[in-house]
């Protein structure tokens, strides 16, 4: 799988989730036969090397300006405007260029002076709050990011670990979700029409003009139904974090080239693997104990497309497949967080 570009990371203005979020433009698919379904375990599971050195784990470049941004994040409420938002946290990556170690880096750095008078500027903090600020900022990419551990030639960031999670499967028959099967409304089989034109739409490796403007209208269908059924299956709790989780996947399918392309139709084979040890550790920033979730929704999301009849059969081998590979990726959490 070759992976498109993704734009510089944005602070979302949300309750969900934050995320790297995804390119929508430029779809350019690989016309291609469809893998087999007969036998999801015969290849076994495939993690990842990530070595980071003990106490450190990789992250992404996204991913590292979030972790290192926090003290931001609680400190100063976020604008409702994104652009907004997003000019404020720019402060994080200036500091993050200026406490580069000068040895590593060829980029020009401001004074300390004009450092501190960005700070105040965007941030509205007086002379001393400006100046504790990037004090705290410096010494913390120091300390959570040292130079002499980073990877050469690589995106990937070591970031020490700051607290060490406990991280234990989620107990999915805990949610006890109502077994009654809803069938779709004329809202659903809007959604499973579009999906299904889409679908076809990728094995025809159409213009990306026309896989662009459907997949926007397959996004907000399939973002407003699966709420509405979330909510009706009783997993109230959790809704937020399913819906997310959900939603990336639907990314990583449509939006992210394979070879040969997937659809949701296709059986689980690899694609499982590689979304939640891969795809979602490097393109989200969730809690640990959030990441825990993901087998939980996407066995929900696929009673979802089966019970909107965008699936023509149950989806067993999927949870199947779900249910053997959990403890896996159960396992390869606790090894980056822990």
């Amino acid at each position: 799988m070759r992976e498109k570009k993704t734009p510089k990371p944005k602070v979302m203005n949300s309750k969900k989730p934050k995320s790297d979020k995804l390119p929508k433009k430029s779809i350019k698919l690989v016309k291609s036969s469809l893998p087999s379904q007969d036998d999801p375990f015969s290849s076994g599971f495939s993690f990842p090397e990530v070595r980071p050195p003990d106490g450190f784990r990789g992250l992404s470049p996204t991913q590292a300006l979030m972790e290192y941004g926090k003290p931001l994040m609680e400190m100063i409420p976020m604008p409702d405007d994104v652009s907004k938002a997003n000019e404020v946290f720019n402060v994080v990556t200036s500091i993050w260029n200026y406490a580069i170690d000068e040895k590593v880096s060829t980029i020009k750095k401001p004074s300390e002076t004009e450092m501190l008078s960005l700070i105040r500027e965007k941030l509205g903090l007086d002379q001393e709050k400006a100046q504790d600020f990037f004090s705290m900022m410096v010494e913390r990419k120091h300390f959570l990011f040292p130079e002499e551990i980073q990877p050469k030639n690589s995106p990937t960031r070591f970031m020490r670990k700051e607290v060490s999670y406990l991280i234990t499967r989620f107990d999915y028959d805990r949610l006890n979700p109502s077994q009654e099967v809803l069938p779709p409304n004329a809202l659903d089989t809007k959604l499973v029409n579009n999906l299904n034109k889409f679908d076809q739409l990728i094995r025809r490796s159409a213009d990306d003009d026309k896989l662009e403007k459907l997949f926007l209208k397959v996004q907000n269908g399939f973002s407003e139904r699966f709420n509405i059924w979330l909510k009706l299956k009783g997993v109230g709790e959790y809704q937020n974090q399913f819906s997310f989780i959900a939603e990336v996947f639907l990314d990583f399918i449509y939006c992210h080239e394979h070879e040969p392309p997937l659809t949701w139709k296709d059986g689980p084979g690899k694609h499982l693997v590689e979304f939640t040890v891969n795809f979602l550790l490097r393109k989200t920033s969730l809690e640990p104990w959030e990441y825990t979730l993901a087998p939980s929704a996407l066995r929900l999301l696929y009673r979802f497309l089966y019970e909107k009849e965008y699936l023509d059969r149950p989806p067993d081998v999927m949870i199947k497949f779900m249910d053997v590979f959990e403890p896996y990726f159960i396992q390869h959490l606790k090894e980056r967080f822990s």
